[in-house]
């Protein structure tokens, strides 16, 4: 836990430093004959989804909605990542509406933990005393949760929304790669539509599961549009819009995934759990982690 100071930058209004001490990419698509060496149907799996790696955002300065804040990630040798630069960007406590900004200043890098893959990516905790957050790491992106969505900081007089979608500028787009983007997501719109009927198949007749996943979905589209509306050019490049489809197909295809193998190999287990105690990410060529469908962070 870091013990915190807020201190305002002299001649800077509206701006404070926190001092802590110590100051999809997607594979190729699956074959599939529709029956297996028995004889028996399989599931039809157009595309399939890896994991983000972290490589994608080391290096990377990301803003919030694109425009807000900074935060940045460096490689930590034998550590995974860590954030090596954090500014919030909020407004002002006493006087609503006027913008301010808060550092997060140390020394030394901010470390944090890896927790596993609850949804097919990768998640980290962030234990700043002051404003506690974690963040599944998308391509290029991050998704920053937090309860509340904003932290206050009253030395500083701001009140900083950290929660959120994280990415480049949103003016960072060429033609090229908003061509590229559009092709990437129509393979996650077929990844995620083929899971969810796939999840639906699996449940059989079971009505309360059945409810459960199309409920899910069917709240999908309206999430993710909250997420993205406030994205800067988000109508031009669909950035933001992919990458959390993405997410939710690799929730899905999660999902799918400990249905099919709920209780995993006793050796790969508790490799798992070794990595998560230290802090690291497991082997990032292997599977994600299975766990139970559950929906993405807001």
């Amino acid at each position: 836990m870091f013990a915190v100071i807020a201190t305002l930058l002299i001649g800077t209004p509206g701006r404070a430093q926190l001092l802590l001490p110590g100051a999809l990419q997607s594979s190729p698509p699956v074959g599939n004959t529709g029956q297996n060496p028995a004889g028996a149907p399989v599931r039809a799996r157009p595309v399939v989804l890896k994991p983000p790696l972290e490589s994608t955002i080391t290096g990377l300065e990301l803003a919030r909605d694109g425009v807000a804040g900074t935060i940045a990630f460096g490689s930590a040798p034998g550590k995974g990542i860590e954030i090596t630069h954090l500014s919030l960007a909020g407004e002002a406590i006493s006087h609503p509406g006027e913008q301010c900004r808060v550092d997060v200043v140390s020394d030394t890098p901010i470390q944090m933990t890896f927790v596993g893959r609850p949804n097919g990516v990768s998640r980290y905790e962030v234990n700043i005393e002051a404003c506690p957050f974690s963040f599944d790491v998308l391509d290029g992106a991050v998704m920053v949760s937090r309860v509340p969505p904003a932290c206050d900081f009253a030395a500083a007089d701001c009140r900083a929304t950290l929660a959120g979608f994280w990415g480049p500028p949103g003016n960072s787009f060429g033609p090229d790669q908003i061509k590229r983007l559009e092709r990437e997501r129509g393979l996650a719109e077929s990844s995620m539509r083929s899971d969810f009927r796939a999840l639906l198949a699996d449940a059989g007749t079971d009505k309360a599961t059945i409810k459960k996943i199309a409920s899910e979905q069917a709240g999908f589209s309206s999430e993710r549009d909250v997420t993205c509306r406030n994205y800067a050019g988000e109508d031009v490049h669909g950035f933001c819009a992919l990458r959390v489809t993405q997410a939710r197909a690799l929730a899905l295809q999660t999902a799918l995934e400990a249905n099919s193998n709920p209780h995993p190999g006793k050796a790969r287990t508790m490799a798992k759990k070794a990595a998560a105690k230290q802090g690291q990410p497991p082997n990032l060529t292997a599977d994600p982690q299975p766990s139970p469908l559950a929906p993405g962070p807001q």
